[in-house]
């Protein structure tokens, strides 16, 4: 079974609905907020589909980064990607702050709970931070919007 989500996590509250123009806020468990980078949205924005983990691209497109530097401008967020099929699959994550990137971006086995760590979820009793904050909830990001 196929998993794919592109999104951007923040704290609940740390991004305003002006902000957010014709995106989605979604309130998750543990207190984030997940902006569901669906098939409209991606559209809309001129945004590429999973450019670090279906394309292989080593840093954001610039359209993608601009957008994750005028939501961060009020706290951290976190842009994040996965896409798995059949157990095998990688993560993708780049971290924003004050309007600017922080760090690279990692694609590895560990970048969303990494990114979520960043924007400070704690896992609590559950298996990471991941499931913490129900992320598994739907098998692809436009799943989100239903």
């Amino acid at each position: 079974m196929a998993y794919t989500l592109q999104a951007i996590l923040a704290r609940s509250g740390a991004l305003s609905e002006p902000q957010l123009d014709q995106l989605k806020l979604v309130p998750l468990l543990g207190g984030v907020d997940l902006i569901p980078l669906s098939r409209d949205a991606l559209k809309a924005y001129a945004l590429p589909f999973l450019p670090l983990t279906d394309e292989g691209q080593q840093d954001l497109p610039s359209t993608l980064a601009e957008l994750c530097e005028r939501l961060s401008v009020q706290g951290q967020v976190a842009y994040v990607e996965a896409e798995f099929f059949g157990g095998a699959g990688t993560q993708a994550r780049a971290l924003y702050s004050e309007g600017k990137a922080v760090g690279p971006v990692v694609v590895s086995d560990s970048a969303i709970n990494e990114a979520l760590r960043y924007i400070g979820v704690d896992k609590g009793g559950a298996a990471d931070e991941f499931d913490a904050i129900g992320l598994g909830q739907h098998r692809n990001t436009d799943g989100w919007l239903t």
